[in-house]
């Protein structure tokens, strides 16, 4: 299995930048360039999406697969999960839990031809992975496996931020599969809805699932996440719009509501808006596309990128507009940029190439003012905070993750066995 530098960033979102930039018969986004592939965002014509969910939970059909825990380290019987990072190896062989200074190193789950590690669940007890094109969930105890055969062809799936479930798009429609009690709800039928990455965000507190919906996704709407509520279109546009929405977001107080869409000149922009969808606020101008939008953890600022005469750049924006900061004044023009709030959400990581034709991504911290720049690392991917924020940890070119303070020049370095294809840093 070959290390996952790709050359598109979230290539489901571009793909769809791409189909409505064509629909809007201007020019298409640029390519973008190899950058990391980043763990835990076309439409065909639809149906009003204004209908009732279907709530009836269904049973999932579902294979639990017998997997004793292996044991990598004879004189280790197992990892706690806490604090742990879950990995698959660079040829696909199986799930591996280990502890970040290495001091034990398990694998739980002996599987083949692992082909991508999703993400974890609120809690950590479970990780979610592809294997043989299979969607399966992991529970990170050693206590199971099951493969979820509901979802027809999984690529993606986004967790619930307080309980052990996850919605994902089925065959078009919006559902929520229970971990625990592997049911399936239908919380948005018949819209055939896209099956893209970033279209999907659960609300802070769980209760609600915002999604794209629409004729070319042409609007955003609402549904309780048990499907026992009518689903609320908050944008209205109709089947006829000439507007399409992407990387719909909470704040993290779930009182608005940030996404990217066209303005009159079609130039993607960043918008904010009340999340009953009152108080539209366009938050940038001018030409160039803007993506890849994150708010900070305590609402105060959103990190964005920003591409425009051929370079990608790096800011911040407050959600009132009232002030911008670009953080990549200080580094050499960007062929392509991934913005990443810390913890704290004190300073903001980016994974970033200045060419092209080179096969590394290079990751610094920088802080809001755009002036400190702190290098980590000039050939890394994937990068990821610990839940405490104290450390973060990265894939190196020799395929092996390195995990260090922030002010640290010397990072410690996990050895995965047959190399480190993808981690997550679990809670």
């Amino acid at each position: 299995m070959k290390r996952k530098v790709v050359w598109s960033i979230f290539g489901g979102m571009l793909l769809l930048l791409l189909v409505a930039c064509t629909t809007f018969e201007q020019d298409p986004l640029p390519t973008l360039v190899p950058v990391l592939e980043l763990p835990d965002s076309t439409p065909t014509s639809v149906p009003d999406p204004i209908e009732t969910a279907q709530s009836t939970p269904e049973a999932i059909s579902e294979t639990e697969i017998p997997a004793e825990p292996l044991v990598t380290d004879s004189a280790t019987t197992s990892v706690d999960p806490g604090g742990a990072m879950a990995y698959v190896n660079s040829i696909g062989a199986g799930l591996f839990l280990v502890q970040p200074d290495n001091s034990a190193q398990t694998q739980y789950y002996a599987l083949e031809n692992v082909e991508k590690l999703l993400s974890a669940s609120f809690n950590g007890a479970r990780v979610a992975l592809i294997s043989n094109g299979r969607l399966f969930v992991a529970r990170t105890d050693g206590g199971g496996l099951t493969e979820i055969t509901a979802v027809a062809t999984p690529s993606w799936l986004t967790w619930s931020p307080n309980r052990d479930e996850f919605a994902v798009i089925d065959n078009g429609d919006l559902v929520v599969v229970q971990a625990d009690s592997n049911n399936r709800i239908s919380v948005a039928s018949n819209m055939q809805l896209s099956d893209i990455p970033g279209s999907v965000a659960w609300s802070p507190d769980g209760s609600e699932l915002l999604f794209t919906c629409g004729a070319q996704a042409t609007d955003l709407c609402r549904v309780a996440r048990d499907g026992d509520s009518v689903i609320v279109n908050i944008t209205n546009n109709g089947v006829d719009s000439f507007a399409w929405y992407r990387e719909p977001a909470w704040s993290p107080n779930g009182s608005q509501i940030s996404y990217v869409s066209p303005d009159e000149d079609k130039n993607l922009q960043l918008y904010v808006m009340n999340a009953d969808g009152s108080g539209v606020q366009q938050l940038t101008t001018g030409a160039g596309q803007n993506s890849l939008h994150q708010w900070s953890p305590d609402g105060e600022w959103i990190a964005y990128a920003h591409f425009a005469d051929s370079t990608w750049h790096a800011l911040v924006v407050r959600p009132d507009g009232s002030e911008t900061v670009e953080l990549s004044a200080n580094l050499p023009a960007l062929t392509a940029v991934v913005p990443q709030w810390d913890v704290a959400g004190e300073q903001v990581s980016l994974l970033y190439t200045a060419d092209a034709a080179v096969n590394n991504v290079s990751i610094a911290l920088v802080a809001l003012n755009g002036t400190a720049v702190t290098p980590i690392t000039d050939n890394g991917w994937q990068l990821q905070w610990s839940s405490s924020g104290q450390q973060l940890a990265y894939i190196a070119g020799d395929a092996q993750i390195y995990v260090q303070t922030p002010n640290s020049d010397s990072p410690f370095i996990i050895s995965c066995e047959n190399g480190c294809e993808s981690f997550i840093w679990l809670p």
